[in-house]
């Protein structure tokens, strides 16, 4: 999707304008004020799919936070460490089973 800047105060007088393109260019626009962007006008579809992905997201969270409990919300348990880590509890498991026999 591509993206444009537009000033706010540009956005006022081209309200009209940005919406059409936003239907039926399917673009999105930043709109800055003072230089720095604030918002997004994106379509009602690119914004659906942001709410699905968005709850999808939070469901994944709230399994998470089940079943970790405090430790869910540690920026450092990423997925690339679950799997480095797995790869260990599993090795030692195997481990564990082999000196159980």
């Amino acid at each position: 999707m591509e993206e444009r800047q537009i000033g706010a105060t540009e956005l006022r007088q081209k309200l009209t304008d940005v919406i059409q393109a936003v239907k039926e260019e399917k673009v999105a626009y930043v709109v800055e004020t003072f230089g720095r962007p604030q918002v997004a006008v994106i379509s009602i579809d690119a914004y659906r799919r942001w709410q699905e992905t968005n709850q999808i997201d939070a469901q994944t969270r709230e399994r998470a936070r089940s079943a970790f409990g405090m430790w869910a919300e540690r920026p450092e348990l990423d997925d690339e460490w679950l799997q480095r880590n797995r790869e260990q509890w599993y090795s030692a498991w195997a481990k564990d089973d082999r000196n159980d026999e």
